[in-house]
């Protein structure tokens, strides 16, 4: 039997909190907790339907918390991970 998995959803009214922007499996993390990132720098890569979408940080700060792991599914909205403002 499959385990099933439910993650959280990013809440648009925190700032910081990074969605997912579609229904995917994720194919690649570049950042890991502690990384530095700039706006617009390529967080994650997420695969649906053969196409591939990367997902870039909203924000410039640091990566507080990682939620997804490489090969998870997610659902639209599903919270991938959270950046610190600095």
């Amino acid at each position: 039997m499959k385990e099933m998995k439910f993650h959280p959803k990013a809440q648009k009214s925190i700032k910081g909190q990074v969605g997912a922007p579609m229904p995917g499996k994720v194919l690649e993390i570049k950042v890991e907790v502690g990384t530095k990132v700039e706006k617009g720098e390529p967080l994650c890569v997420l695969s649906a339907m053969k196409m591939e979408t990367v997902v870039n940080s909203p924000m410039t700060g640091v990566v507080k918390a990682l939620h997804v792991t490489v090969d998870s599914s997610l659902e639209g909205d599903d919270l991938i991970l959270e950046i610190d403002e600095e």
